[in-house]
């Protein structure tokens, strides 16, 4: 699911709580075929803890000495044909000048996150649906500012985002697979200077129907996608509104080819038309040669 992207994209990685997290991969070179333009150099795939045979029951607490607090917790279990996954955290941090010099290096803040699944197992069709709301709060600049008030540099950002998430896999045979994929965003930002102030909503969704077959020497992906993207600007001052509205619809086809155990042929094709600027066509093409079990090389673009 694509969850940081356009307005939405300045996501900072301490923001990112690690105890749901079940691996990081970081996909370098072009995975435009099936994630898109965004991804024409690589991309970051956050992988989420899914509920295993075991209960799992977790809990952090961080406390450093530049007076940040962070609790958090992650609760996974397994019911039959059910599961269920619950993260919570609260991170805040105090007005921190190290130096001295009555500006913030780290601002004063307040995070509150909840992160619910439901996981429901059938025979041959397997459905899942969470929700998302993370809110912060965050006022950096005049250390005196913060703590009392008056007159000062000052930079406020506060953020509310709400992400639904529904995805279905359905088991067509032994070795292919047709999965829908839904996901909606509104994400809520003000950010404020003394003389500034910026306010917008941005409202983004994203669908996908894909097929996959895996062969015993060939995968392959075939699907289509549309994404909307939304920005209605509340006007706070004489300067025109900056809202926008994108429609994306896109088609695609990835082959994965191993020719032998030492090489591997990737070849992919996408195409997508964006309202107000039209259609573009995306190939790509990577190989992979394993020289040892020590050394890999790649070539793809």
């Amino acid at each position: 699911y694509p969850l940081y992207s356009g307005f939405s994209g300045g996501l900072s990685i301490m923001q990112i709580a690690p105890l749901d997290l079940r691996q990081v991969e970081v996909i370098k070179g072009s995975s435009s075929t099936l994630y898109g333009g965004g991804a024409i150099a690589g991309l970051v795939n956050l992988v989420s803890k899914t509920p295993g045979e075991e209960r799992e029951i977790s809990f952090m607490a961080n406390a450093t000495s530049a007076r940040g607090l962070d609790l958090s917790g992650f609760y996974s279990e397994r019911y039959g044909k059910l599961g269920l996954t619950v993260f919570g955290s609260r991170n805040s941090n105090g007005p921190f000048d190290p130096a001295d010099i009555g500006l913030t290096a780290i601002p004063k803040f307040e995070r509150y996150t909840i992160n619910p699944r439901l996981f429901i197992y059938g025979t041959k069709t397997a459905p899942d649906f969470g929700v998302s709301y993370i809110t912060e709060d965050r006022t950096g600049g005049n250390v005196n500012y913060i703590k009392n008030g008056g007159t000062g540099f000052f930079e406020q950002n506060n953020t509310d985002r709400i992400t639904t998430q529904f995805g279905i896999a359905h088991r067509l045979g032994e070795h292919s697979t047709l999965q829908l994929k839904n996901s909606y965003t509104r994400f809520d930002r003000e950010i404020a200077i003394p003389t500034y102030r910026f306010d917008a909503l941005q409202q983004s969704s994203y669908s996908e129907l894909t097929w996959n077959r895996k062969g015993d020497k060939a995968d392959w992906v075939v699907g289509v996608n549309v994404l909307t993207d939304d920005l209605k600007e509340t006007q706070r001052s004489g300067d025109a509104v900056r809202d926008y509205h994108y429609n994306t619809f896109g088609v695609f086809i990835q082959n994965a080819w191993a020719a032998s155990e030492k090489f591997t042929l990737e070849a992919g094709l996408r195409g997508d038309y964006v309202n107000e600027y039209g259609f573009e066509l995306l190939p790509r093409v990577s190989a992979m040669l394993r020289i040892s079990p020590a050394i890999t090389t790649r070539l793809g673009g």
